[in-house]
């Protein structure tokens, strides 16, 4: 057994919420975190693209640069990049035996309940980063923000991405309850800045933070050219016009979020961003990604029922004369019926696919959910669903598109199976 496996039978145990362990743990390691600045990202959906952005633009201005996101794509290594590369299998096998080691023992000298999956992830992230001797790091939370493994950081800028609902078993079951755990990560004494958000989210992100800002009410950003040519106005700068590297309307209003993070780092950092070279060269793969071009089929890894909204947008912004043919696979703890609602109107041909993955939810059951939000599909292995939907599609029609989406996990599971080629996701 490798040591990433190792690693992964922590899932077993559950998410466990909580600071406790985290915090023991980091004091035992001399404080890992500390050692370098950071800005922490919270929100529902955008938060990958928005932490590539942010780094990207970092990168390229000159600092030496920590990402921690998940899930990932392909390789788990993919969720620890020092200067926009992943970590080393090696390097990555090494942190993972000598921490899990370390906290076990840790954990039982001090009587506390054993590290978790994530809170051994974010501890690899801390010490790796910090071994490194970045300059900043950009740190994607887990889930939720207030309770989550992450939330030790006192970073130099708190970011809000839009809030919407999901993992509701564990935040709450209504936007005022999730608002208030993704709030947690923003800091009294630390500024703050967040997406435009819905008047409930706003409520409670300014009860916890009066300072925040809200990007829509500084940025001007308009779109002045295809694929995805940018106009950006900040109060401080006329940026020139950007072709963002990633597609569709919601990528625009990320791109805001993080031109706004970068302008409020700079004036405490005193340094000129380079906006244009950061966001033309920003990579963030299986985000309305083209995995082949005839027939034309796109990868996205919208799962929750506001994505599958920016999704339908993207497609509408992108291909708005196209018939649009769906390959789903769902994790089981997925709003799946409101996924598949929010996009029912542009189905043309659907079929589900089983997702073997912890959580995975079969395709029959995903077919039964996936109807009672409007949506006929047929349920069929993996392989066989995108067969039959290159056919449906064809080489010869112009105007149809297929969009496999509903799981960041698809994209491994479609690379193993060989219908991918590892290569468009480095």
């Amino acid at each position: 057994m490798n040591a990433v496996d190792k690693l992964y039978r922590r899932t077993a145990d559950g998410i466990k919420p909580g600071l406790e362990v985290i915090n023991i743990l980091l004091d035992e390691l001399d404080t890992p975190h500390h050692k370098f600045v950071s800005i922490h990202v919270a929100g529902t959906n955008g938060k990958g693209s928005v932490c590539a952005m942010i780094e990207s633009v970092l990168r390229v201005s000159g600092f030496k640069t920590g990402l921690f996101t998940s899930p990932h794509l392909i390789n788990f290594s993919e969720r620890y990049r020092v200067n926009g590369k992943s970590i080393s299998s090696k390097k990555l096998n090494r942190y993972i035996l000598q921490l899990e080691k370390f906290a076990d023992q840790i954990s039982n000298k001090k009587e506390v309940r054993r590290a978790t999956f994530f809170e051994l992830s974010t501890l690899i992230a801390f010490q790796y980063f910090a071994d490194e001797k970045i300059d900043i790091a950009i740190i994607e939370t887990g889930m939720g923000g207030r309770l989550d493994a992450t939330n030790v950081l006192y970073p130099l800028l708190s970011v809000i991405t839009p809030i919407s609902m999901d993992h509701t078993e564990f935040l709450g079951n209504n936007l005022k309850d999730i608002a208030f755990e993704k709030a947690g990560i923003l800091k009294q004494g630390r500024p703050a800045i967040s997406s435009d958000q819905s008047l409930d989210v706003k409520n409670v992100l300014q009860s916890k933070h009066q300072d925040i800002n809200f990007v829509n009410e500084h940025i001007f950003l308009q779109k002045v050219g295809r694929p995805q040519k940018l106009k950006i106005e900040t109060p401080a700068r006329s940026l020139p016009p950007i072709n963002l590297s990633l597609l569709g309307p919601v990528q625009r209003d990320n791109a805001a979020l993080a031109v706004g993070a970068l302008e409020q780092v700079a004036d405490i950092l005193h340094f000129e961003p380079n906006f244009k070279m950061g966001l033309e060269n920003v990579e963030w793969p299986g985000r309305f990604m083209e995995v082949s071009e005839n027939p034309k089929i796109i990868y996205d890894g919208a799962h929750n029922p506001a994505s599958a909204t920016a999704l339908k947008e993207t497609i509408k912004d992108c291909y708005p004369d196209y018939e649009v043919g769906f390959i789903f696979g769902f994790l089981e703890d997925k709003d799946i019926s409101n996924f598949c609602k929010n996009l029912k109107s542009i189905v043309s041909e659907a079929w589900t696919v089983s997702l073997d993955c912890h959580r995975g939810l079969n395709a029959e059951l995903s077919t039964q959910y996936a109807a009672i939000g409007g949506v006929k599909a047929e349920p069929l292995e993996l392989r066989e669903a995108y067969e039959k939907a290159k056919n449906w599609a064809g080489v010869l029609c112009t105007n149809r598109i297929i969009i496999i989406t509903g799981s960041l996990y698809l994209a491994e599971l479609c690379v193993s199976d060989g219908m991918f080629s590892h290569s468009i996701f480095s």
